[in-house]
């Protein structure tokens, strides 16, 4: 199997086809529970022996059910990959205002001034 498990982008689609099975209901539940914690073990080990045991997990489900988890976890990439490239609106973004230098607060934030009191 060739599939780079030291990719970030190859661990969160993982990570959303194991989102995908949580949220099948129906008799077929327990088994895509399964195999969605088979993926996840996938994700925090990242290991090749895992990736084998949850792909015949993944694959011992109902094709019905694959199909819809396949249709399922595409659909949620695809928000996924749209909500990463959407840029702000500017209209929607405030303007930062250009901090004042000098003022006590940043020089207390800084740790220019002492605040030990001395009583």
């Amino acid at each position: 199997m060739s599939v780079e498990l030291s990719d970030p982008k190859t661990l969160e689609a993982i990570g959303i086809l194991a989102g995908a099975l949580d949220d099948i209901t129906g008799p077929e539940r327990l088994e895509c529970l399964m195999a969605a914690n088979a993926l996840r073990q996938v994700v925090e080990t990242r290991s090749e022996n895992a990736l084998v045991f949850a792909q015949q997990a993944f694959e011992s489900l109902d094709e019905g059910v694959r199909r819809r988890v396949e249709t399922d976890a595409t659909t949620t990439a695809i928000k996924v990959v749209e909500q990463a490239n959407k840029k702000p609106n500017p209209r929607m973004v405030r303007a930062q205002r250009p901090k004042p230098g000098g003022s006590f607060l940043d020089a207390l934030n800084g740790g220019q001034l002492k605040t030990e009191r001395k009583w």
